[in-house]
């Protein structure tokens, strides 16, 4: 119990400072500027998305086989070492390159490369701690790199020149200190300690995280992959505004969906999907209550959290709130769809939204009506599209048990 208090305390704390964050970039750097670095965000998620993020899914599953085999999780560690690096030989001639034909974009190239790697060995530290119980040192180290970041910020502003450039740049420290902190826990904890040999296979983890790097891809495009197609075409301004405004709304939403998940996510797997028709229901209250509040305050809350040229377009805080909401019921329908062992259409409901999102954008392209207010309509048709789906297989399924 105290652990989970202290978890949810401390993801709370890190939203509040997520939105000090919202507050200080807003005031430093311009709308285009944001822009471009919520596309060199998408760009650097590509690598987690396609490699990192599924591996990690393999090596968390096989976290106990691994420590049993061989008495700790250091063959993962020593896996991870051959990993980055494979990861760093393929980088480094694409920095090169760019050196060579863009040169003023190598250091974009550069920051992109050290982000992904950087996101990933945190996350994969925290999911392996969390797994083996030293949960308490990763709510610390959430709250620790959310203060980094504002901190690290404010601190180089006052030497540097504020561009996106400098925003990855505090936050790769933050990320590296992170780091630091965990690499020192699992020391102590002994996690990664000497170990008898044990070979993992690459084919293995192929083999197991293919099919989640194809739910993440498609995932990783369906609600970030606007940033790289409108960017490029020249709607950087408009990104940036869009996607620092929705932001807050996501953080609104999420901040009610933590609470929320935690407490009745549970009743699902107890009562083996029984629960998930009345988890649904107070999933949509909980939508539609923070929608309400959203609306009702939306304009105060842009206006506290951003410079006054953002002001003027908060209603697409409501862009944020709806669009993560479906989250909140997605997130129970794939606990609900994995328990009756039906995973194979987790993935069809994947290629159902990116297709869905790739249309509506092509709608809006074709017919020259891209602007920063319908920038969030192929992600919201996109992400209810995919509610809708895996409600009708929630719906086949409830009848196949009842029959």
């Amino acid at each position: 119990m105290k652990d989970a208090v202290l978890s949810a305390v401390a993801r709370m704390l890190v939203i509040l400072l997520q939105l000090v964050n919202v507050k200080l970039y807003t005031n430093y750097l311009a709308a285009e500027q944001l822009g471009v670095y919520f596309f060199l965000l998408t760009v650097s998620y590509s690598a987690n998305a396609i490699v990192f993020v599924p591996v990690d899914y393999y090596q968390q599953a096989n976290l106990a086989k691994v420590r049993d085999a061989s008495g700790s999780a250091r063959p993962l560690l020593r896996f991870n070492g051959r990993l980055v690096a494979l990861y760093l030989c393929f980088s480094l001639p694409a920095i090169a390159i760019c050196a060579a034909v863009k040169p003023g974009y190598v250091v974009y190239a550069a920051l992109v490369s050290a982000l992904a790697v950087a996101l990933y060995v945190l996350q994969a530290l925290r999911n392996t701690l969390n797994n083996l119980e030293h949960r308490n040192c990763v709510s610390v180290s959430f709250v620790q790199e959310a203060v980094l970041k504002v901190l690290l910020f404010y601190v180089l502003v006052r030497y540097f020149d504020a561009d996106e450039a400098l925003l990855i740049e505090a936050w790769l420290i933050a990320l590296g200190l992170s780091c630091g902190y965990l690499f020192y826990k699992a020391y102590k904890y002994r996690v990664f300690i000497a170990a008898s040999d044990y070979r993992i296979r690459a084919k293995e983890v192929f083999d197991f995280s293919y099919p989640f790097s194809i739910g993440a891809v498609c995932n990783w495009l369906q609600l970030q992959g606007y940033r790289l197609i409108l960017v490029p075409l020249g709607f950087a301004e408009e990104v940036g505004a869009f996607a620092t405004i929705a932001n807050i709304g996501s953080a609104a939403i999420g901040a009610a969906s933590l609470v929320y998940s935690q407490q009745f996510t549970p009743l699902i797997y107890k009562t083996s999907g029984q629960y998930t028709s009345k988890y649904l229901k107070g999933a949509i209250a909980v939508i539609v209550g923070v929608m309400l509040v959203s609306a009702a305050f939306g304009e105060f809350a842009v206006r506290l959290l951003t410079n006054p040229g953002f002001a003027q377009h908060w209603i697409l805080l409501l862009f944020g709130v709806v669009t993560d909401g479906g989250n909140l019921i997605i997130g129970a329908l794939m606990v609900h769809i994995t328990l009756i062992g039906n995973t194979k259409k987790i993935l069809a409901s994947s290629l159902v939204g990116v297709l869905s999102m790739l249309a509506c954008f092509g709608g809006l392209y074709w017919s020259s009506r891209i602007s920063i207010l319908t920038i969030g309509a192929p992600l919201l048709i996109s992400q209810w599209a995919v509610v809708y789906y895996m409600y009708v297989l929630y719906l086949r399924t409830a009848r196949a048990v009842s029959h």
